[in-house]
């Protein structure tokens, strides 16, 4: 499906360095923030949820976190990818490379932040005094999950910004829902008994994504391997998708621009 040679490599590289360069330079705190970020957000949420739920959660503080530091990453990488296209229309619309390269050095970019920011959970799980075991090995297998899922809604969203722009702010009330139809900071028995949140919730990609990494940060065990198999088939096959829609699109972006 992918057929690169090493030229294509060494300008991903290239893109990438240039998009971590880019979002350090706009910020006084650079990447910083992107851990920072999230820790405000857990402090609202601490303050506001922690006494509705500290009796059903045990480390609740480390429960919100892992929540929001995988929401963060797939909101990010999301947001930049879906405008990347449009934000380098010169080498969008008149440069001979796969167009693709530009959303993946996005990905790749924020990804960085996300294994940062994933390691300084995992420092403060062990503050707060949480053992862990070999399980916390199994963590790079929830990242391929995440960069799959991240990867297929950035590839729709990119050919589809430049069709329609409105989709931009159909998308950012859309990540403001998913806050709540994520069990970020909340467990998924507060649901219970309702059948359409039940499945809203249980349909989300990435509520089982953020459950297999509180599995292994929080409790110390592996997630199941089925859950993970049936995950990555789902998402390997929307990728293929996507990416072979991108592609039939890709001749238009020029004049989409």
């Amino acid at each position: 499906m992918f057929h690169y040679n090493v030229k294509h490599f060494n300008l991903l590289r290239e893109l990438t360095i240039s998009q971590l360069r880019s979002k350090d330079a706009s910020s006084l705190l650079g990447i910083i923030w992107s851990f920072l970020n999230p820790l405000l957000f857990l402090l609202v949420v601490f303050v506001m949820f922690n006494l509705r739920f500290q009796g059903s959660i045990e480390n609740y503080g480390i429960y919100v976190l892992v929540g929001i530091v995988q929401y963060t990453h797939f909101s990010n990488c999301t947001v930049a990818s879906m405008t990347v296209l449009k934000n380098m229309g010169q080498l969008t619309g008149q440069t001979l490379f796969p167009k693709e390269l530009l959303i993946f050095s996005i990905i790749l970019s924020r990804t960085y932040e996300f294994v940062i920011a994933l390691g300084i959970t995992i420092m403060f799980a062990y503050i707060a005094g949480i053992g862990f075991s070999f399980s916390i090995l199994a963590l790079p297998f929830v990242l391929v999950l995440q960069i799959s899922l991240v990867l297929w809604v950035s590839l729709i969203l990119s050919w589809i910004y430049l069709l329609a722009r409105d989709i931009q702010h159909i998308f950012h009330v859309f990540l403001r829902l998913l806050i709540f139809i994520c069990p970020i900071f909340y467990p998924p028995s507060f649901v219970e008994g309702n059948f359409w949140a039940e499945l809203i919730i249980y349909i989300n990609p990435l509520t089982h994504l953020i459950d297999f990494s509180r599995s292994i940060i929080i409790n110390g065990e592996l997630f199941s391997a089925t859950a993970f198999c049936w995950l990555l088939l789902i998402h390997s096959i929307l990728i293929y998708l996507s990416f072979k829609t991108f592609k039939r699109v890709e001749p238009r972006f020029g004049e989409l621009l």
